[in-house]
């Protein structure tokens, strides 16, 4: 399903017929930098804009699956909401490993989150890895349609790994 806010991931309207993986592969990096400015701005429309309306979110901080874009939004409220009004938010994913698959494609890698006081230091910072499930839509975007972050766990311990 479509969102009506703009979203930088759509594939190359000259092969709106069948979308090449390069193709694919560089809107769906385009998707990736998009979410990490989405969050840097606090901007609630454009981040949940990379989302597609039926989403599932397996989040690090629920304990349940959170289903749908109105779950979703109330989540990222909360966590856009957390941050000071000079703090930088940080979501940076790095690497990002792309397969693509016609209108589907999976893409995994680790993600950054921060939150950098106006002093420079770090009110928090973690690294999670980061899995999407990500669907072309009619209008050609790339969303995520499906979301899990995790961290590992040490195994001795099981105390989280966050760095």
């Amino acid at each position: 399903m479509a969102n009506d806010t703009e979203n930088p991931a759509t594939a190359d309207p000259e092969n709106a017929d069948g979308v090449r993986g390069d193709t694919a592969r560089e809107a769906i990096a385009a998707l990736a930098r998009a979410y990490g400015d989405a969050a840097a701005a606090a901007d609630l429309d454009g981040f949940l804009a990379l989302y597609d309306d039926d989403v599932v979110v397996h989040d690090l901080f629920s304990p349940a699956p959170i289903v749908g874009s109105a779950a979703w939004r109330l989540q990222v409220t909360d966590w856009f909401g957390d941050l000071g009004e000079d703090d930088r938010n940080v979501a940076e994913i790095d690497p990002l490993t792309v397969h693509v698959a016609g209108d589907l494609a999976t893409a995994f890698g680790r993600v950054r989150y921060a939150v950098v006081e106006p002093d420079g230091s770090e009110r928090y910072g973690m690294w999670n890895r980061l899995t999407w499930l990500i669907r072309r839509g009619d209008d050609g975007a790339w969303r995520v349609l499906h979301e899990h972050t995790s961290v590992a766990l040490d195994p001795k311990t099981s105390a989280p790994q966050f760095g």
